[in-house]
């Protein structure tokens, strides 16, 4: 069976509703917890593709974070070898700056909650994606468009949410939160919600036909990606 390597910072920012995808696209997917000091042990040819999930670290915080520079040469090694590699969140931060990107705190304060994001281009792989979608944000940073890339998504506050290079994605927002989710996620950062005097209520704030149609898009998304189209 073909496997995904999925780059895992905090538990329960997992693959989320894409775990049960890759299942039904016959994948297996493999979680290394960096964090942990876990390392890849087999050739990152052996996987068909790799997820870089979120976390509350920055980017540019590899002094306090030292297992992000060893995910930055993983990334590396994956653009060399064209394997395909989708960045969520933290995940596109960290692409960004493999190709040259800055990485910095938004000025314009997080975005937190089910917010609209506007797709800014076409490309085969978001074949699917409507001009507007509503989707799940939780972040304080952002980041520059990698010279190349092409941005594909944007939100009102910041305007880069996602882009392509060849077959590396990053996505600023988070495809694989459902709403199961995203309660645990406000349950578990209640602190955070406090502090920023963010309404519990956004994290309400989508109906089950949404998220329906978001999964829906996920896996036409990663069928895709994977070159399963």
């Amino acid at each position: 069976m073909e496997k995904v390597l999925a780059i895992r910072h905090v538990k329960i920012e997992n693959l989320g509703v894409l775990e049960r995808i890759l299942k039904e696209l016959s994948y297996d997917f493999v979680y290394l917890d960096t964090p942990k000091g876990e390392r890849v042990k087999d050739s990152l040819e052996n996987y068909s593709g790799i997820i870089v999930l979120g976390g509350y670290m920055g980017a540019y915080e590899e002094d306090k974070y030292p297992y992000l520079s060893y995910e930055f040469e993983l990334m590396e090694e994956a653009l060399k070898k064209k394997i395909p590699l989708l960045g969520i969140c933290l995940g596109a931060q960290m692409l960004a700056k493999v190709l040259g990107a800055k990485v910095f705190p938004g000025e314009k304060g997080k975005e937190i909650g089910w917010m609209k994001v506007f797709k800014e281009e076409e490309h085969p792989f978001f074949e699917k994606f409507p001009k507007t979608i509503k989707v799940f944000q939780w972040h304080g940073d952002t980041f520059e468009l990698p010279y190349r890339a092409k941005r594909v998504f944007s939100s009102e506050k910041y305007e880069n949410q996602g882009f392509i290079y060849e077959n590396m994605v990053g996505f600023q927002f988070h495809l694989e939160v459902d709403k199961e989710l995203a309660l645990l996620w406000k349950e578990s950062y209640y602190q955070e919600i406090r502090e920023e005097n963010i309404d519990p209520q956004v994290f309400e704030n989508i109906k089950k036909e949404e998220i329906k149609f978001l999964e829906d898009l996920a896996k036409d998304f990663l069928k895709r990606w994977l070159g399963k189209v």
